[in-house]
């Protein structure tokens, strides 16, 4: 029987890249005549360090775009080490792809929103991400497979 229990530790939670460009200014500033569209795509990566201490990967590209042409754009990766035992793998790979990602996501949201508002455009608000949900529709997608 497998130990259900877990010893969790947050390390570091730190930005590894970020990048921003805004091709039309300045005359962006003064010539927008529409609302712009922004999208944005992310996706996780985990890396194993040693047996119990892994780095969670949040990778963000976000996009403003208004007529087919880039206001700004955003990538940026958001990092945190975790030390993270237990026996149950299935257990790890879920505080990691959960736990972690929701303790990381807030530090990305806030960088993405500050570095926007720094390039002259108002801050951007982004939603919260559902890391359980997205989780469970992958671990869904792999049964089915």
């Amino acid at each position: 029987m497998t130990d259900n229990k877990v010893q969790f530790n947050i390390q570091r939670i730190y930005l590894k890249d970020i990048s921003f460009e805004s091709p039309m200014a300045p005359e962006v500033f003064t010539n927008m005549s529409s609302t712009p569209k922004v999208g944005f795509n992310f996706e996780s990566n985990i890396t194993n360090l040693s047996d119990d201490i892994h780095e969670l990967t949040l990778t963000f590209n976000v996009k403003a775009e208004v007529e087919d042409k880039t206001l700004y754009l955003v990538e940026l990766k958001q990092c945190g080490v975790f030390t993270i035992s237990s026996d149950d793998k299935d257990l790890k790979k879920r505080f990691l792809n959960v736990h972690c990602a929701e303790i990381v996501y807030p530090y990305a949201r806030e960088n993405i929103s500050n570095i926007i508002q720094k390039g002259g455009f108002p801050p951007l608000f982004l939603s919260p991400i559902d890391f359980h949900t997205i989780y469970q529709n992958e671990l869904d997608k792999r049964k089915d497979t």
